[in-house]
């Protein structure tokens, strides 16, 4: 190395050139050669993807555990209980539950009243109560159901009427206070 600072010393049109071909010869030697990389950098945007993938694999194979494709059919001997659609009448001095039942007898639905609120139980269907029986196919069952509806207001417990006609099951809650309306004028 000596030697070349002397020919740059010397030679001051051949300096820059000799100092570049040291530097480039220094630099090649020292530097192990270049190996490919295992892993590439990876930009943000692709890492959130891959871990999105990596979930959404998760999560579907845990649903495939869960839930295999055919569950509705391993459901289907369970009957469905419906639940009764009702509506609530408001007729100022009395409320009007309306329930709609088919399929049940009278003596298969209990009422029970509270100052605010009403409750419906319901038991219709086919009961299978012999044991000695041999049965190919069970696909009637015995449905029941629970509703219990809030009141807006109190109402008279021990005058409570119900009917049931044709399905639909009719109950009379007279209020305790019928609050007067009185009518007011725009000026």
């Amino acid at each position: 190395m000596g030697e070349k600072k002397k020919v740059a010393e010397t030679k001051p049109t051949s300096k820059k050139t000799e100092i570049e071909t040291t530097k480039k010869k220094q630099s090649t030697i020292s530097k192990a050669p270049k190996k490919a990389a295992a892993l590439a950098p990876i930009d943000r945007s692709d890492l959130w993807q891959a871990f999105d993938d990596t979930f959404e694999r998760f999560r579907s194979d845990f649903e495939d555990l869960l839930f295999p494709a055919n569950w509705p059919d391993l459901f289907s001997i369970i009957p469905e209980t419906r639940i009764p659609a009702i509506d609530l009448e408001d007729r100022e001095k009395d409320f009007l539950l309306k329930a709609e039942m088919p399929g049940f007898k009278k003596e298969d639905i209990e009422i029970e009243v509270q100052d605010d609120a009403v409750a419906i139980t319901g038991t219709a269907g086919w009961k299978y109560d012999k044991k000695g029986q041999l049965y190919i196919c069970k696909e009637r069952a015995c449905q029941t159901f629970y509703r219990r509806v809030e009141l807006p207001e109190p109402i008279k417990v021990d005058e409570v009427n119900a009917n049931l006609t044709e399905g639909v099951l009719e109950v009379t809650l007279p209020k305790k206070t019928i609050k007067p309306k009185k009518k007011v004028a725009v000026k």
